[in-house]
Parts: C-alpha cells; sequence; structure tokens
C-alpha cells in the first residue's frame, strides 16, 4: 500500500495513494460530516468514541471510521487530547497508520487506513484518523452482551491472534471492543495505536493475559456478559493450533 504526505504550514496529513482526491480538513470534523448528512452512526472502539461516515470522496467505496486521539490515565487530565510534538515519524497517527499499512500488505485481517490529519499548536499535536469500516462486523463486546459465542467464534479469535504474533506485531491494548467477527465469522483487529512489531518473546503470553484481563474485568461489571472459563479454553486452542477442531459448545457457552 502507498501513502503521501501533504503539509500545510504545521499541518500534516496522510493519506491512501489509491484516493481520488486527498481528502480536506472538514471531512475530520464530526459536526461537519453530520452538517453534510454524512454521519451514519457511532460506536466505541475500546479508546472512545468514533464516528463511521459515507465517503465524502466519490468512489471511494464502503464506509468509513474517523477515530479522534485521546489520552487515557491521569495524564488525560493534564493533557486532554494532546501529544508532545517530537517529529512527524514519531507521532502516533503517523505510526499507526503505517504500521497497519505493513499488516495489510502481509494480509493480516485489520481495516485499511484511509488518511491521518494532525494540526500543531506550538508543542503539542492532535490527531484523527480514518479506516474503512468493515462491513458487517460486530465487537467481540457486543456478542458476548447478548449471548454464548460460539466454540468455532472462540477458536477462530484465538487463531488470528496467532497470526498477529506469529508476524511479530504486539496489540498495545487487545480488549473485547477491539476484536470484530463478520458475518462471514471472519475476524479482525483493530486500533493499533501504540501497537509495534517485535521480536518473538514472552510478549505473546502477556498479550493473551491482557485480553482475559478485559473479559474477567467485564465479566465483574455486567450482569449480561457470556464469558466462561471454558471459552478463553475454546480460544487458547485456537490460539495453540488455529488449524485443528474447534471444542465442543457447552450450556453457557
Amino acid at each position: 500500500m502507498e501513502w503521501r504526505v501533504e503539509r500545510s504550514g504545521s499541518d500534516f496529513l496522510i493519506h491512501d495513494a489509491a484516493l481520488p482526491r486527498a481528502p480536506e480538513a472538514w471531512m475530520f470534523d464530526p459536526e461537519a460530516l453530520r452538517e453534510q448528512g454524512l454521519a451514519v452512526d457511532h460506536g466505541d472502539d475500546g479508546r472512545g468514541q468514533v464516528l463511521f461516515f459515507d465517503p465524502p470522496v466519490p468512489g471511494s467505496g464502503g464506509q468509513w471510521v474517523l477515530r479522534h486521539y485521546l489520552r487515557g490515565g491521569s495524564v488525560a487530565r493534564i493533557l486532554g487530547d494532546r501529544y508532545l510534538w517530537t517529529g512527524l515519524q514519531r507521532s502516533r497517527p503517523w505510526r499507526e497508520f503505517t504500521l497497519t499499512a505493513g499488516m495489510r500488505d502481509e494480509g493480516l485481517p485489520v481495516p485499511r487506513p484511509v488518511a491521518a490529519r494532525l494540526w500543531r499548536t506550538g508543542l503539542y499535536y492532535r490527531a484523527d484518523l480514518v479506516t474503512q469500516r468493515i462491513p458487517d462486523a460486530r465487537s467481540l463486546d457486543a456478542r458476548l452482551r447478548e449471548g454464548p459465542v460460539s466454540a468455532d467464534i472462540w477458536h477462530r479469535i484465538g487463531g488470528c491472534i496467532r497470526r498477529f504474533h506469529d508476524a511479530g506485531y504486539c496489540h498495545a491494548d487487545l480488549n473485547s471492543r477491539n476484536i470484530l467477527v463478520d458475518a462471514c465469522s471472519r475476524v479482525w483487529v483493530l486500533d493499533w495505536d501504540r501497537g509495534r512489531r517485535r521480536p518473538q518473546g514472552a510478549w505473546r503470553e502477556r498479550n493473551l493475559e491482557r485480553l482475559r484481563r478485559d473479559l474477567d474485568k467485564r465479566l465483574r461489571l455486567h450482569a449480561n456478559w457470556h464469558f466462561t472459563e471454558r471459552a478463553f479454553t475454546q480460544m487458547c486452542a485456537g490460539y495453540r493450533d488455529p488449524f485443528s477442531v474447534p471444542l465442543a459448545d457447552s450450556a453457557g457457552g
């Protein structure tokens, strides 16, 4: 995948070189998208709200997803959505855009990066990222709120995570909101902010443990959360051997 970088003063735009024309600044503004009648829906990708909208660029196909970069934790109370500027290639949008583009080139199931916008004010910058929406896909979180997930899906999730790990890609915040399953039961992983490529090592197990903590935490938080120990065992079986036969379902998922 090829991309282009355009600069206007202290602002930067990164975009897919295959787009018929470069996105404009208003296309990253949720209010402007709503005024143009392009906004479709909103959702949660694990790091806050995202906006789904019809592409303002003709011939782009499918819907797009707009995400504003937001800080988490205690530092958010001080800096809000601002990040220290240390150069374009060290910025979070640049790293996520180029990392995701590389994964797509390897055939890994991630959303296509469309464009990223950064605007600087003094020592800091703010940023947005636009990606292609995965059609007819729902998060693992949404599925578990409604009922048990089949052994086959858990097995596929484990196999999908294994593909990323074997390629050396470590997700910084693997959780049930950024794992998607589409209508054909294909599994996708999104939100690669702060993700990176690493040599093989113990981080693989820690990545799985992070997902397990998220699933357990939400089990404690929600009355209707259909996650069991057997479900995680089914996922781990798919991780260990993606080509094995899924474990049989049991009552309660």
